[in-house]
Parts: structure tokens; sequence; C-alpha cells
């Protein structure tokens, strides 16, 4: 009984420090400390524990590449790459193109505060063409979360892979159908309505084409390196270099940008994220946990579907909610094929999505002045339409695999 109580104690700590943003890795870190203490270890199984997840090869695979990703968009963004591909885009598309695009595109640059970003670019078009604040709203948040179910370098996606075992690009293949609906529903329910007002179209740049080709290399040249076979990390440094050689940056000025876009916190929650799981594992605490649901007569994939939205609403933290519900699902789920994995990411990425704790729905809410509840209106009722989409998806490929 007192393992069980550490448990929902780990649990409850985590949630609470990451809901207070605390950084999700030291919150782990306690999360499993608790675990393992209430589990009877000693402190040197503890600190055993520790060494092996920091010599485990996901876990310097995971610090490498999620320590990588942000430094690319930093750079590409300093040095005025990202400036250039805007304007780019801008010049290429008109009016509902670019409503959609430009917030697509900000969600594949992981920077801190990226709606912030997105939204100014297409503030002008969509008070040209007609839209509430609260439409603005929806486009700018909808249109950016494409990113999480299928983007190579998505670090939720990626840290997924890690955990579960499953190939990044099998993830990816397993999201496309869900994604493109998910997509068109939002192009329909607020693009697709709106109407063009006749001559009050710009020209067409086809110029615009070579900057918006120049401006997403460094991404392409990354994605198609690791598709050849390049591990991630290495494939993700050869895109930083390749920033650093279309702008001929000098090499004082690059070491600077490396050193400037590094942010520690991210390894660092990655090495709580994989401190976490091992300590589940080692002590399989979970196994006392069986005889009590099955004395309550609930089905773990529900208990676990539950955390996901508990998990995801409170904190609005993608791979903090995988960091603590997959390690679970790996060690009490009996097949936890593709179907289970893609049932319960997709549950916490919509959790995620409508949060009222989510970052990038509060800055987009306050840019544009617009009401919460009104902007909830359409965003919950779409999300859960989406989120519908993607259980049938996921509950037919259950069906074939099984």
């Amino acid at each position: 009984m007192f393992r069980v109580l550490g448990i929902v104690l780990a649990l409850t700590v985590v949630v609470v420090l990451v809901v207070r943003r605390i950084n999700y890795g030291l919150a782990l870190i306690l999360g499993a400390l608790i675990l393992g203490v209430s589990s009877g270890l000693w402190p040197q199984e503890l600190l055993r524990v520790l060494s092996i997840t920091l010599e485990d090869k996901v876990t310097i695979d995971l610090v490498m590449i999620v320590s990588l990703i942000p430094i690319l968009a930093f750079c590409m963004k300093e040095t005025g790459m990202i400036d250039d591909l805007i304007r780019g885009i801008k010049g290429a598309l008109l009016g509902r193109d670019v409503l959609a695009i430009m917030p697509a595109l900000m969600g594949a640059l992981p920077m801190p505060g990226g709606a912030l970003l997105s939204a100014p670019l297409i503030d002008e078009e969509s008070e040209r063409l007609g839209l509430s604040r609260e439409d603005k709203s929806f486009v700018n948040v909808w249109f950016r979360h494409w990113n999480f179910f299928i983007y190579p370098l998505s670090s939720p996606l990626i840290l997924l892979a890690g955990l579960t075992g499953f190939s990044l690009y099998t993830l990816i293949l397993m999201n496309l159908l869900p994604v493109f609906l998910y997509l068109t529903l939002g192009y329909v329910i607020s693009i697709r309505r709106i109407k063009e007002q006749s001559g009050s179209e710009k020209p067409r740049d086809p110029g615009a084409l070579i900057p918006i080709v120049l401006g997403v290399s460094p991404i392409l040249l990354t994605v198609a390196l690791n598709l050849l076979g390049v591990h991630m990390a290495a494939a993700l440094f050869m895109g930083i270099v390749s920033t650093f050689l279309f702008r001929r940056t000098a090499p004082r000025r690059a070491l600077e940008l490396l050193a400037k876009g590094f942010d520690w916190r991210l390894p660092f929650a990655i090495v709580g994220v994989m401190y976490f799981r091992g300590m589940v594992e080692y002590t399989d605490v979970f196994s006392e946990v069986y005889p009590y649901l099955s004395a309550v007569g609930l089905p773990i994939l529900f208990l676990l579907l539950v955390m996901d939205w508990v998990i995801g609403l409170a904190t609005a933290m993608p791979s903090a909610g995988i960091a603590i519900v997959f390690p679970i699902a790996l060690v009490s789920v009996e097949s936890l094929n593709l179907a289970v994995v893609g049932v319960l990411y997709s549950t916490l990425i919509f959790a995620y999505l409508i949060s009222p704790m989510h970052l990038c729905l509060i800055l987009t809410v306050e840019y544009y002045k617009a009401r919460l509840q009104a902007v909830y209106k359409k965003l919950i009722p779409a999300a859960l339409a989406s989120y519908l989409i993607f259980l049938t998806f996921f509950a037919l490929m259950g069906g074939l695999i099984h």
C-alpha cells in the first residue's frame, strides 16, 4: 500500500511542479526519487538507476537531438534566413493561402513564443479579408500545431519515438491521414468561406520562390540526410552548418550563435524523462497497482486516457505528458502497438491544444485582444471533432493489427 501511495504522490508532485512552470526535467527527477524511496530503494540504488539512465544510448541520442533542434531554429532566425523565407512566402502567396501557411511555418520552427511570430504575419491579410479577432486567433492556433504529428523535427514526436521504440517515420506515417483531415477541417470551417475582394489581390512574385527554397533548405537538408540513414543529431549539425554557409557567417559569429542557441533546460529535461522511465522499470512499482485496478474493474487504457486528459489540460506541455504517461503505459499495457500509441499521443496533444494553460493560445488571444470564451466556441468543437477522427482511425488500425 505504501508503494501505491508513493506512486500517487510522485505523479501529483510532478504535475503540480510542471503547472507551476518548474523545469519538467527537475520535476520528473523529484518524481522518480519519490518512486524510488517509496519502493524501498537505498541511495546507492537511486544513483545506480541514474547511472544506467545517463549511459543509455537512447538518453544520449535524445539529449543531442533536443539540444540541436532549437540551435538550428535560432541560427536560421539570427542569420536572417527566416526573414527572407517570410518575405518570399508573402510575395508568392495570396490572401487565404497566407493565413494557413504562416502559422504552419512558424509551427515548424521551434522557437519560444512562436505564436507571437505568426500572429503579426497574418494580421494584415486577415484584416483585409474581414476576419474577426476570434477567427484570427483560431487560425493562428489551429494551423501551427500540425507539427506535433508529422514534423520530423518535433521534439515531442522524437521523444515519443525514443520512449516507445517505434521509428520516428513510422509514427509520422501513422499520423498522415488523420492530420490531413485535421487540416482540412480547419480549412473548411475557417478559411474556405472567406471571399477575396475582386481587384484587391496583389500580383504574385515568381522570384519569391527562390528565398522560400533557400529559407527552408537547412530543414530540408536535415530531414533528407536523416531519411538517407544519417543519425538525426549529425543531420541537425549539418543543417546548422548549412545556415552558416548559405549566409556566409564568419566563424567567430557562428560560434556565438551556437552558444546563444543552446538551452540547457531541454537536455536536462530529457535526463529527467529518462530517469523517471528508468525508475518505473527498475522498481516495477505498477505491479502493485494492478490488483486495485482489477478490483475496480477499470481497464488500464481507460485510466491512461484519463491521465492524458488531466495532465494535458493541467500542464499544457506535451513532452511532460509523454514523459509521465508512456513509461507507465510501457509497463502496464499488454500490447503497446501503434494504435495504442496513437490513441494515447493524440489524446495528449488535443488536451494540450484546448488547455487554458496553452501558451500559444494565451499569447494569440492577448495579441488579437480576442475573447477566450468566443475562441473556445470554435476551437473546442473543432478539436473534439478532430480527436474523434483520430480515435476512429486508430481504432480501425488496431482492428487491422489484431
